[in-house]
Parts: C-alpha cells; sequence; structure tokens
C-alpha cells in the first residue's frame, strides 16, 4: 500500500519593502485627509454656533435741561442713557461710536462717545452727554412744542460692531441704531425727561458699498 506525499502547505502572503511603504503612505495619506475634514467640519459647526447677531439697544432714561431760549437760538444739554445688550457667546466691542439727536429733520446735537466692550453674553449701560444750538426758526418750533408739555424726538446712534475671534467669525462691521417716537416730557420747571417706559430701538447693518 503506497504512502501518500503529504500535501505542501500554501505560502503565507508577503509583502516586500515596496509594497509596505506604499501600505503606509496610503495609510498616512487617509489618516492626514480624515483629520483634515474633521478640523473643516469641526470649524464650520462652531462658526454656525457663534454666528454673530446684532446686539439690542434701548434708550433706559433721557433728560434735557431747561431750554435756554433767546429770541435767535436755544440751547440745551441732554443725557441719553442706552442699554446695550449683547447677545452673542463672544465678546463684543463697538468703535467710532456717534450719537445725534433728531427733531423733525433738523439735527439738535451730535456727539462722539468712548469705545467700549462687552463680555459674552452682557447688558452695559452707555451714556451719551450732548449739547445743542438750534437757529431761531428750530427754536420757535421747539418752544411751541414745549409749551403742549411733550416733546418728540429721535436718536439716532452709529457705530463699528466688532465680535468673533482671528480664525473664526470675525465680524468687523458698521451698524445703525434708530431709536424713533421718544417722548419727552417738561416740568413747570422747563427740565424734560423720557415719559413712560423704557423705548426699544431698532438695529441695522449698514449696507456695505
Amino acid at each position: 500500500m503506497e504512502q501518500g506525499v503529504p500535501a505542501r502547505p500554501d505560502p503565507q502572503p508577503r509583502f516586500d519593502r515596496q509594497s509596505a511603504a506604499r501600505y503606509y503612505r496610503v495609510l498616512f495619506t487617509m489618516l492626514v485627509t480624515a483629520s483634515f475634514l474633521a478640523a473643516v467640519g469641526f470649524s464650520f459647526i462652531l462658526c454656525l454656533a457663534l454666528h454673530p447677531f446684532l446686539p439690542k439697544f434701548s434708550i433706559s432714561s433721557a433728560s434735557v435741561s431747561p431750554f435756554n431760549l433767546s429770541s435767535t437760538h436755544l440751547t440745551a444739554k441732554w443725557d441719553i442713557v442706552f442699554s446695550v445688550r449683547n447677545p452673542n457667546i463672544l465678546a463684543a466691542g463697538y468703535g467710532s461710536v456717534n450719537a445725534s439727536i433728531i427733531y423733525g429733520s433738523t439735527i439738535l446735537a451730535n456727539t462722539f462717545l468712548f469705545p467700549f466692550s462687552q463680555g459674552k453674553p452682557k447688558e452695559t449701560s452707555v451714556t451719551a452727554t450732548l449739547s445743542n444750538y438750534v437757529n431761531e426758526d428750530t427754536a420757535g418750533s421747539l418752544a411751541a412744542d414745549r409749551a403742549g408739555g411733550s416733546i418728540e424726538f429721535q436718536v439716532r446712534l452709529s457705530s463699528l460692531f466688532l465680535t468673533g475671534t482671528s480664525f473664526c467669525c470675525r465680524v468687523s462691521r458698521h451698524m445703525e441704531v434708530w431709536c424713533e417716537h421718544i417722548p419727552i416730557g417738561f416740568s413747570n420747571q422747563g427740565a424734560g425727561s423720557l415719559s413712560g417706559a423704557p423705548r426699544g430701538c431698532d438695529v441695522r447693518w449698514v449696507p456695505e458699498r
């Protein structure tokens, strides 16, 4: 009886050095690509979470000194207190801040405020002090309206708004704040103050040219 020849085992697969090097290069490239895509995706999600919102402005109080009225002009001093709320997760800054008091279509007073900043989400009070000098026609209209006990004004504020970080969602844009129909009631002594509750303001971006 013949004894069978034992079968030779299949040779084990081998990688030569060139194949191994190619394999590791491909693996390294895949890892780098995956890491890059993950970083881009994380940055995109972070930017969505940190997308900047316009701040909220309101006038919490306002006062005006008694009108100093002559036959040709009128002078007065104003103190307007803004309540400013930053709704963003990141801190915000305000620069080139300009405030104006408007009566009808006439700008009564105009002033610049110091730049200021806010932490994440935070509410801040900012005071604008203005002095006005108006001509005879406007002075006459103001005096006539004051005799009725109350005058409506508009308050305008413009500013450069800054928020975000250097690597994500950096915003540097000009905005305008319009506070309309602000009623100032006058006492018998001639001084005026905000009538009623604080008044909200409309905040909008200035279109880029």
